[in-house]
């Protein structure tokens, strides 16, 4: 926030300070409800872990040349992996 008033910049601290106390709150209440009903209720537990461990990311558009020899963006799915298959066979050797 830029600002030179020093009364609406407390105001921001106040406000900004408050909304973090009471996130952290929130958090550490769903945190204890967890923790003590781990025991009783497994699935609570799973479910919560889960939620903080899921990470979806896709991947992105790559760069690979065609037979031909021109570089082509490759984004479906089944592009991408035929590229990455070619690289990757590239790559690796089989030794005697």
């Amino acid at each position: 926030m830029e600002t030179q008033d020093k009364v609406i910049f407390k105001k921001y601290k106040y406000a900004r300070n408050a909304v973090l106390r009471e996130i952290r709150k929130i958090t550490r209440d769903e945190q204890l409800d967890v923790a003590t009903q781990c025991k009783k209720n497994p699935q609570k537990f799973w479910n919560y872990e889960n939620s903080k461990c899921n990470s979806k990311s896709a991947v992105g558009d790559l760069l690979s040349t065609d037979a031909h020899g021109n570089k082509v963006v490759v984004s479906t799915d089944e592009e991408k992996a035929k590229a990455l298959g070619m690289h990757l066979s590239g790559v690796f050797t089989i030794e005697e």
